[in-house]
């Protein structure tokens, strides 16, 4: 009776004393849901890799305590690892605060490496402590590697509010989004030391893709190693402008009638699924710009009419070349058939201006601008003689992607905008003039279409009944 007396006290002491542990210590780790105003695209305990660029002298990593966890380093090639732990409340001793929810933010392991072997680690720290130790963001701008998505413009306004001087530092600030990025360049003046940070979220997932900061004897830059363009997702253009009213002709890259299609001026739009990087097309002809390129995207297209009654899908095409859609919808200059994805955009070694002078080069009267911004590229091409063409590309300077077009050729005018992407024209673009024919040509031509518009929708009913 009594060791069992003794059994009993001996548990409940256990029991008590592992309590007490339990409750003293601080709960830091990081709940295993994703709240709802980061996105689901993040991966909990998925490891996230950054490839160093750049890198300048050994820093010291201080918590929130003011105590140093140590001195850390990298240098060129190697990485810095993040493992999303979670997402939880804000480390109680963090009194400084920053811009973002002081509810939820995500938590890390963190590793990094210098000449491959691991140089230092830490384990379930917040997304602030990242952010003010490796300088990605600025003054109470603190956005590390993960901000809240879908919310760009209430971003903007407090990194407006932060570069202003709202809690005391003041930066110049410049800011662009395009259709997957989010970018922020904050320049620091009147500071000893004044720090230069640029920084690009992935709009989708709010995810760090890359980053270029500096402060002092600082420097630090990283890309988001293997970051493509999501092929899963469907890509929608809105049809701005399509003239002259009627159908057109959709052929392969030697000119071969395939299909008609139709749309029309804000009431149609083109669905485009990449559906992966294969070969060049076999019809391809030289010169070909695109050579030294790591495969060639592919897709699935549908052109859409919306009437006042219903919708239609007037062209439907499954697997075809980047290339042909270029050559049919004139998304393109001459001899340079970017499309709706501008291959090997990541390639730092390939001249894009080069590469559309040398492809037109037999065209004696034509005109070519090329621009960059943080996020874009931006070219425009125009030629005389006997087929005039006027052409704007706007793509994605990571991703390649297509981002707006406004072409315009022999009697035929496309404009279009990926969905949900305010462009930034400047300069008006093209102009429409469209040339003018003969009565002669004009009926010749309009007999022609009719036939085929015929000969096509007979061919549709007889494959459906």
């Amino acid at each position: 009776m009594k060791s069992k007396k003794n059994l009993i006290g001996l548990l409940t002491v256990t029991i008590l004393f592992l309590s007490i542990c339990y409750f003293a210590v601080p709960n830091v780790k990081a709940n295993g849901t994703i709240p709802p105003e980061y996105s689901d695209r993040l991966k909990l305990n998925g490891i996230y890799i950054y490839n160093v660029l750049e890198f300048g002298e050994d820093s010291n990593w201080f918590n929130f305590s003011d105590e140093s966890e140590g001195y850390w380093a990298t240098s060129i090639g190697d990485e810095i690892r993040v493992n999303i732990t979670g997402f939880f409340a804000r480390d109680p001793d963090d009194v400084i605060g920053d811009v973002f929810s002081d509810v939820t933010m995500p938590w890390f392991n963190i590793e990094i490496y210098k000449d491959t072997n691991l140089n230092f680690s830490l384990s379930n720290v917040s997304n602030g402590e990242v952010a003010r130790n490796l300088k990605l963001g600025f003054s109470k701008f603190q956005s590390g590697f993960i901000i809240p998505y879908n919310q760009s413009a209430w971003i903007k306004a407090n990194a407006t509010l932060e570069s202003g001087g709202a809690s005391g530092k003041t930066a110049t600030l410049t800011m662009e989004e395009s259709y997957n990025f989010l970018y922020f360049h904050f320049e620091e003046f009147g500071s000893t030391q004044n720090q230069d940070s640029e920084l690009i979220y992935d709009v989708n997932s709010g995810l760090l893709v890359r980053a270029n900061t500096s402060i002092g004897d600082y420097k630090l830059t990283i890309s988001l190693a293997n970051y493509t363009l999501n092929i899963e997702e469907e890509y929608k253009y809105e049809v701005n402008t399509f003239e002259p009213l009627g159908w057109a002709i959709w052929t392969d890259l030697w000119g071969n009638y395939k299909d008609i299609f139709a749309t029309s001026s804000e009431r149609g739009y083109i669905l485009v699924n990449f559906t992966g990087f294969y070969h060049g097309d076999p019809l391809l002809w030289d010169p070909d710009p695109f050579k030294y390129a790591n495969g060639r995207p592919w897709l699935d297209i549908k052109i859409v009419y919306v009437g006042d009654v219903r919708t239609d899908i007037t062209m439907q095409m499954n697997n075809i070349s980047n290339t042909e859609s270029a050559n049919a919808l004139l998304i393109s200059f001459p001899s340079f058939l970017s499309g709706f994805l501008l291959p090997i955009i990541n390639n730092d070694t390939y001249d894009i201006e080069s590469e559309v002078l040398a492809a037109s080069s037999y065209i004696a009267d034509r005109e070519f601008s090329y621009k960059e911004t943080d996020l874009t590229i931006d070219m425009y091409f125009k030629c005389g003689g006997s087929f005039p063409q006027e052409t704007r590309l706007i793509y994605e300077k990571l991703t390649g992607l297509l981002l707006y077009t406004d072409t315009i050729g022999q009697n035929y005018h496309l404009e279009i905008t990926i969905e949900n992407y305010d462009v930034d024209l400047g300069e008006e673009g093209p102009q429409v003039q469209i040339p003018s024919f003969s009565i002669n040509l004009i009926l010749s031509v309009s007999i022609i279409t009719f036939s085929m518009i015929i000969y096509t929708f007979r061919r549709k009913i007889k494959i459906n009944s």
